[in-house]
């Protein structure tokens, strides 16, 4: 008997099961285990979220939980810190291993289908053997998969986002990766075709009106008719006709920094003696202690003044400290970054500053995640219709039918490494 029953693992606030919730597929339950976010989940998704440590919860949890119905489909990206290109880049992180709980819980409850979120450092982590023995797992508990680095602007997310889709299925079925629908430019990242822009960054923020001082209480917006359609996205559901978490708090130091900066500049052409301690410590380290490049982290950049007409850059759990205003001597608003996001307004989180700002950063777009949604039920109809558990066998090997690691005209050591080792994987069960 077939089933829409979905589970979402490693669940933050619920970008990724908002997402399939507005798809029609909501969550059975949700298991996070950070409990602010967890809280946010179940106000938002109207779904359980269970206080969860994925790295020790038998999966006979969520067996019990679904009872009888077979499941359609886990979503869910493991923390991916210990992965980040925005920072230090460690392989021993525990953080890591989590992976490897998602797979055992997919081994275990056997869904249909299985969506795996992750940052692009994964596909360089530990010289490519950590995706490498990821989808070498997948393919050996039976499921045929797809590797494909993805920019969620190309789903319509107004900020440049390049993430790792992991997509599988246990009914032998080949299949492709959505069709992108916008075109994109953030400054850093582009990609111009026929299709539309990805909103920008004003028309994303359009309608929110001027921040308050603290933050405490709720504030109008602009005007009671949306500025943008995708201002008119974001309001669906909003009846109040006003935000949380609109506020803006700028202390004279930071005030005459920012005033130095034009869009799309950053800490670095400021004068010397406006810039951060860590940057400068960041920015010095380069040249003076021979610090390996591995573990370097990022390029450091600070602040930065982000470009109204184009995409935003990615939103992290430190774009309220780190992205200006195109316009305005401040930083973007917290609910400035849940738009970013694709958060509608009528989201609502719980916590302090800081960790809002995390959930905010750490989510997979609910926009993106709609997409995919509907392309899961278009696949399961299309391959799976009618199908019994019983019907579906491992008589067809389960193979990887194909990967992208990146659009570039050019690769780095370490990626042409992880492209060499998934091709032995895609070569070793084409010719088994």
């Amino acid at each position: 008997m077939q089933s829409d029953a979905v589970l979402s693992l490693f669940s933050g606030a619920g970008g990724f099961s908002s997402g399939f919730a507005s798809a029609g597929l909501k969550p059975v339950c949700g298991a996070e285990i950070d409990a602010d976010a967890c809280s946010t989940y179940e106000a938002n998704v109207d779904s359980p979220c269970h206080a969860l440590d994925l790295s020790t919860v038998s999966a006979s949890f969520f067996k019990d939980i679904l009872g009888s119905r077979e499941p359609l489909a886990i979503i869910g990206g493991p923390p991916c810190q210990g992965f980040s290109t925005a920072g230090a880049r460690n392989p021993s992180d525990p953080r890591n291993r989590l992976i490897f709980n998602y797979l055992r819980i997919v081994e275990e409850v056997r869904p249909r289908w299985f969506i795996f979120e992750n940052v692009e450092g994964l596909l360089t982590a530990g010289q490519g053997d950590a995706v490498f023995s990821l989808v070498g797992e997948f393919l050996r508990i039976g499921y045929s998969v797809r590797v494909h680095k993805v920019n969620f602007a190309s789903y319509g997310v107004p900020q440049t986002r390049k993430r790792v889709l992991i997509i599988g299925n246990r009914l032998g079925a080949d299949f492709v990766f959505p069709d992108e629908t916008h075109s994109f430019e953030s400054g850093k990242s582009r990609k111009k075709t026929a299709n539309p822009l990805a909103p920008s960054l004003t028309q994303a923020i359009a309608g929110l009106g001027d921040p308050a001082g603290d933050i405490a209480g709720r504030t109008a917006y602009s005007s009671s008719a949306p500025h943008s359609d995708y201002d008119h996205l974001m309001r669906s559901g909003n009846e109040t006709g006003s935000v949380s978490l609109h506020y803006s708090v700028t202390d004279s130091g930071d005030l005459e920094k920012f005033s130095h900066l034009r869009p799309g500049q950053t800490m670095k052409d400021l004068p010397e003696h406006l810039w951060h301690d860590s940057f400068r410590r960041r920015a010095f380290r380069r040249v003076q202690d021979g610090t390996p490049t591995e573990r370097r982290g990022g390029a450091p950049s600070g602040i930065k003044r982000l470009r109204a007409h184009l995409n935003s850059l990615t939103i992290t759990g430190a774009a309220t400290r780190e992205f200006i205003h195109p316009s305005e001597h401040r930083t973007l608003t917290l609910r400035e970054c849940a738009r970013l996001q694709s958060f509608p307004d009528r989201y609502e989180f719980t916590g302090n500053a800081a960790s809002v700002a995390q959930q905010v950063g750490n989510a997979v777009p609910p926009l993106a995640a709609r997409v995919l949604a509907h392309h899961i039920q278009h696949l399961d109809g299309q391959f799976g219709s009618g199908l019994q558990p019983s019907a579906i066998s491992s008589q067809q090997r389960a193979r990887l039918f194909g990967f992208v690691l990146t659009e570039a005209s050019g690769m780095s050591p370490a990626l042409q490494r992880t492209e060499s080792l998934l091709f032995s994987l895609q070569q070793r069960d084409l010719f088994a």
